[in-house]
């Protein structure tokens, strides 16, 4: 991660400061049994809030589909036979320039979770994607990440271009 901040001259004349985090691309990975999400719960310290969310991470593999993989299998345990990359949008453009790419995981085989010390205690868990809408109502699930790749996936799901 870099921080930099950025001093520009608009065409009025007025100087503005940008203040910009570098980072390298995410990775989100809805893993989906043709009923059922799987989701991952990890205390999340910034906020701290117990949150529910769809395994991610950051690319630290050769590609970002060997990223994808290595996420799911580390915090969930399962390994996906079958991706599809469904889009790619900016976390936060005001002020990061990260990019997430979400994949969508089936033909799902479980196994075991290989947890990070960070992610130690992370549980799972199963959700229909109406049961998921409804914990984003109720604000148990405040990730952004998760909350746009789930309308992702329902554009997806509808048969939109996503």
């Amino acid at each position: 991660m870099q921080v930099t901040e950025d001093e520009l001259l608009t065409s009025r004349g007025d100087k503005i400061t940008f203040g910009i985090v570098h980072k390298q691309p995410a990775i989100l990975i809805i893993p989906w049994d043709g009923e059922h999400l799987t989701m991952v719960r990890q205390y999340r310290y910034a906020v701290d809030f117990e949150s529910w969310e769809l395994p991610a991470g950051h690319m630290e593999h050769d590609s970002l589909l060997s990223a994808a993989e290595a996420e799911l299998k580390e915090e969930t345990g399962i390994k996906a036979n079958k991706f599809k990359e469904l889009g790619t949008f900016h976390i936060a453009p005001g002020h990061l320039t990260q990019v997430c790419h979400v994949y969508l995981a089936t033909d799902l085989v479980e196994g075991k979770q290989n947890l990070e010390k960070a992610e130690f205690g992370m549980e799972i868990g199963k959700f229909t994607l109406a049961k998921l809408n409804q914990m984003i109502v109720d604000g148990e699930i405040k990730d952004g990440l998760t909350i746009t790749s789930v309308k992702l996936f329902e554009l997806y799901l509808q048969g939109d271009q996503v």
